[in-house]
């Protein structure tokens, strides 16, 4: 009898579920599901924008249209709000109306758009942590980075100098932070640095006589382009001036451009003899000895180890690959390999290449008298490629 009892009971409790169920829907407005859905295809598609034109990941696959990726940018604020404010209705007409959808696909939805908007909207940022400013720029001693560089004084590097002050850039070092206050050379220069271009360009960061805040933003065309805090313009690395001024399409040499500071690249051992006692720039989330440990939190601890791996594996990729990382190279010039690694200098207004190969087959080179000798010298590897008429001083 007691069996039968908790039969009956059972019974009871399923037909009441079922009538409730039956009265939720009998309830509900005819416009919800209407207006629910139409929420949650609004922010599929603005997070998708978010992803496809802003997120690194979403780049190794898809090669969206510069015109798309500024302009989604430019609009970021419009289309996150587009994103988040219907999935936030929708959350609020599901509490309202059980009814409009089930949980387990509502979360599932939810968790999807969440992770997009993350990877298009805050990771980049997150993930590419710049030290651009005095109070964040780690730099230490010569003899402290050997220490803590994976390859010791093997290391190569980028050199700064600015008025007979120099530090050392690692590639390894500056890879993640995109962009360096280089405070222990000069007060108002930065360094920037893509690893996917094998490029470090240090400027003043000031434009229209206004100071420039520059962050890391994305890559187009497989080249760092960064973002003024100041005024959210995107600014390509190669081009060292804003989006604006070039959509203009007068041409980079009709345009006001931040002033460039030459630079060098040598190992740190060499640095280490041309200029002992300076400093040399370290990351302090991506070093071992510097950045945050497991016990201090595990969170971000796990994080910059995927980050740091993801970005190695890309440039060792990068490096060793005919194809580019990033299929959104257009120019093309078949007069060297893809990957061949030149060095720059600038030649009465034009920018003048040459390989490492070539180099190494002359002692000097004479461009032309107004702009001085361009030298290279080597040892093991090189020294330096630059512009001077007493080279000897650097040797």
């Amino acid at each position: 009898m007691s069996l039968l009892r908790i039969l009956r009971r059972g019974n009871v409790l399923a037909m009441g579920v079922r009538r409730v169920a039956t009265e939720s829907s009998r309830t509900m407005p005819s416009w919800v599901k209407p207006v629910f859905w139409a929420g949650i295809a609004t922010s599929q598609v603005g997070t998708f924008f978010l992803f496809r034109d802003l997120a690194d990941l979403s780049q190794w696959v898809v090669e969206p249209p510069r015109s798309s990726t500024i302009s989604t940018w430019r609009y970021k604020n419009q289309l996150s709000a587009a994103t988040l404010c219907p999935l936030g209705l929708g959350g609020l007409l599901k509490l309202a109306y059980p009814a409009v959808i089930s949980w387990p696909l509502f979360l599932a939805i939810s968790g999807w758009t969440g992770l997009l908007f993350y990877s298009g909207v805050i990771n980049p940022h997150f993930m590419m942590r710049a030290r651009n400013q005095k109070e964040n720029a780690v730099y230490v001693s010569q003899e402290e980075a050997i220490k803590l560089l994976p390859n010791g004084a093997d290391e190569t590097c980028i050199i700064l100098e600015v008025d007979g002050k120099a530090a050392a850039y690692p590639d390894s070092q500056v890879l993640r932070p995109h962009v360096i206050n280089a405070a222990e050379v000069a007060e108002d220069v930065v360094l920037t640095y893509c690893g996917l271009s094998n490029l470090g360009i240090a400027y003043t960061p000031k434009l229209g006589g206004k100071p420039l805040d520059l962050h890391p933003m994305t890559q187009m065309e497989n080249n760092l382009v960064m973002y003024d805090r100041n005024s959210m313009e995107p600014v390509q690395q190669l081009w060292g001036t804003t989006e604006s001024r070039m959509e203009c399409q007068c041409g980079l040499n009709n345009v006001e451009r931040m002033k460039e500071w030459p630079t060098y690249r040598m190992t740190l051992q060499q640095f280490c003899k041309a200029w002992p006692g300076s400093k040399v720039f370290m990351n302090d989330y991506s070093t071992k000895g510097l950045k945050t440990e497991i016990w201090q939190n595990p969170i971000i601890f796990i994080y910059d180890g995927m980050m740091d791996v993801i970005f190695n594996t890309s440039i060792a990729y990068q490096k060793t690959n005919e194809k580019p990382v990033f299929p959104t190279l257009k120019t093309k010039d078949n007069r060297l390999p893809n990957k061949e690694n030149v060095y720059v200098v600038p030649v009465e207004g034009d920018d003048v290449a040459y390989t490492k190969a070539f180099l190494q087959e002359k002692n000097s080179l004479t461009p032309t008298s107004e702009e001085g000798k361009l030298w290279w010298h080597t040892s093991r590897s090189l020294i330096a490629l630059g512009r001077s008429t007493t080279p000897q001083a650097k040797q």
